[in-house]
């Protein structure tokens, strides 16, 4: 699914540039919005953001922000040429709209908890009762481990005390490689493809599943 895009992507280039203008005026920052120089950026947009009837967000925010970082040279042309009309057409048109993407960050976190598995295991014996003593036997004798057995319910866990956390690498969603796994799931046995994803994929074809039912 792509990206939600700002509200304000869909005005003209010549509205973006006046509302550029005015934030400029404004000394909005320019760059990574979640820096201490961003206090006040929201404030400012959203006061200029009146002019249209726009109640601005954080991901305009993040527009205008890239907005006048990739279009710096331009934007200030345009500024200083603002009595040249046909210069400034022709500048409008060179205005690069960023877009926004699709990103999976990776992450992990460690900490301590409770746990209960739900397993079971075929046991031959000649009696019911026999069975559990059979098995505690045979765990002592190093024959049969615990974890062999098939998981019967999902692992239930408790008292989960987080001690850390920490980022790991930020890559772009591969949209087309999504979209083609969908197709198969459409015509080849669903089962056997699920079994052949990796992690990655499966979080992600999750991701897609759950935004399509929540449409539903």
């Amino acid at each position: 699914m792509a990206a939600e895009q700002s509200q304000f992507s869909k005005l003209s280039k010549k509205q973006l540039v006046f509302i550029c203008e005015k934030l400029v005026d404004e000394d909005f920052p320019i760059g990574n919005p979640y820096t201490d120089d961003f206090d006040n950026a929201y404030e400012i947009l959203q006061s200029v953001s009146k002019y249209f009837g726009i109640s601005a967000t954080q991901e305009d925010v993040e527009f205008f922000s890239k907005l006048l970082e990739i279009n710096d040279d331009l934007i200030a042309d345009l500024f200083a040429n603002n009595k040249e009309q046909m210069k400034n057409r022709e500048l409008f048109e060179q205005l690069v709209i960023p877009v926004a993407k699709s990103y999976n960050m990776d992450y992990s976190s460690w900490g301590s908890c409770s746990y209960t598995n739900y397993m079971v295991q075929e046991f031959d014996s000649y009696d019911e009762d026999w069975v559990t003593d059979s098995a505690i036997q045979q765990s002592n004798d190093g024959n049969w481990n615990r974890w062999e057995g098939q998981e019967t319910n999902p692992t239930e866990y408790e008292n989960f005390e987080e001690s850390d956390y920490s980022f790991g690498d930020v890559y772009e969603v591969d949209e087309t490689k999504i979209e083609s796994i969908l197709d198969r799931l459409v015509i080849e046995n669903t089962s056997e493809v699920v079994n052949s994803l990796d992690r990655k994929t499966l979080l992600e074809l999750r991701r897609i599943i759950d935004s399509k039912l929540r449409l539903l």
